[in-house]
C-alpha cells in the first residue's frame, strides 16, 4: 500500500508537468492564430482603403450620369467595407 502512495506521488508532478506544457502550447498556438489573424485582417484593410481611394479618383475622372453614379456607390460601398474592418481590428485587438 505504502508502495502505490509513493508511486502515486512520484507520478503526480510528472502529470502536472504535462498538464502545464500542454497548456502553454495551447497558448502559444492560440497567440500565433491570433497574430495570423491579424495580419490577414491587416492586409484587407490595406487592400480596402487601396478599393476606395481608388473610387474616388475614378469618380473625379468620370464621365456621364452612369459613371458619376456607379462611382458614388463604389465609394460609399468601400468606405463602408474600410470603416467595418477597422472596426473588426480594434475589437480583436481588445481581445
Amino acid at each position: 500500500m505504502s508502495e502505490q502512495i509513493a508511486i502515486k506521488h512520484k507520478t503526480e508532478p510528472l502529470s502536472l508537468f504535462r498538464w502545464f506544457s500542454a497548456s502553454r502550447l495551447k497558448e502559444s498556438v492560440l497567440r500565433e492564430q491570433k497574430e495570423e489573424y491579424l495580419q490577414e485582417l491587416a492586409e484587407s484593410i490595406h487592400d480596402a482603403y487601396l478599393e476606395w481611394q481608388n473610387a474616388l479618383s475614378n469618380f473625379e475622372n468620370a464621365e456621364g450620369k452612369e459613371m458619376v453614379d456607379y462611382y458614388a456607390y463604389r465609394i460609399k460601398a468601400s468606405q463602408i467595407r474600410y470603416e467595418y474592418l477597422l472596426r473588426k481590428a480594434k475589437d480583436a485587438q481588445a481581445q
